[in-house]
């Protein structure tokens, strides 16, 4: 074969390799470019939906039971309003409660983290300094946070339980870790909306 045979063989190529990809090319009335659908922004997953019952203004009735966190124990009242982050991807929420340890206020941040498999959690406030990290799960249809924090120099384990949450109400137990590692109930409460 000479040198033109095989330029006019490797044009005859390309074009038939063109045409045969013009088709699937050619713009399908409604569909979007190649390079937007890839670029279309990511929507939250059904992990974030599941918190949708946390969207809202709720009025907390608790009580810290006595225990050796707090002795006395005592009622508690206070307020959660709780709404979308950007984009959906979290909850954002503000909190204000007075009881046996004071007045308390603070912010949460919850969000799904794919990477762990469960919800981070993050809630900074007035009793506490930095932030205390929890992790989040679902037990069945109760919400279990489990979070760790330091205080005087000890870490202190807490565990939250949201019990069969529904658009209106909910109940929480919150529990420490002793020293024997079980879980010993701290406070219950009763939100509604």
């Amino acid at each position: 074969m000479n040198t033109k045979t095989v330029a006019i063989a490797g044009m005859i190529a390309g074009i038939f390799c063109w045409c045969g990809n013009a088709p699937a090319q050619e713009k399908k009335e409604g569909a979007k470019p190649a390079a937007q659908a890839e670029m279309e922004a990511p929507k939250p997953g059904p992990e974030m939906a599941k918190l949708n019952y946390l969207i809202g203004s709720w009025t907390l009735s608790a009580e810290y039971v006595k225990s050796p966190m707090v002795p006395e124990g005592g009622k508690q009242t206070g307020w959660y309003k709780a709404r979308l982050g950007p984009g959906g991807f979290s909850v954002i929420a503000d909190f204000e409660a007075k009881g046996p340890l004071g007045d308390e206020m603070g912010h949460e941040i919850m969000t799904w983290s794919p990477d762990k498999n469960a919800y981070t959690v993050v809630t900074v406030g007035n009793s506490f300094p930095g932030t205390v990290m929890g992790t989040g799960k679902w037990e069945g249809a109760n919400l279990a946070i489990e979070s760790s924090f330091d205080a005087g120099g000890k870490t202190i384990h807490m565990r939250a339980v949201y019990a069969n949450p529904t658009e209106k109400s909910v109940h929480i137990d919150e529990y420490y870790q002793g020293k024997d590692g079980a879980w010993q109930l701290m406070w219950k409460g009763d939100a509604v909306k």
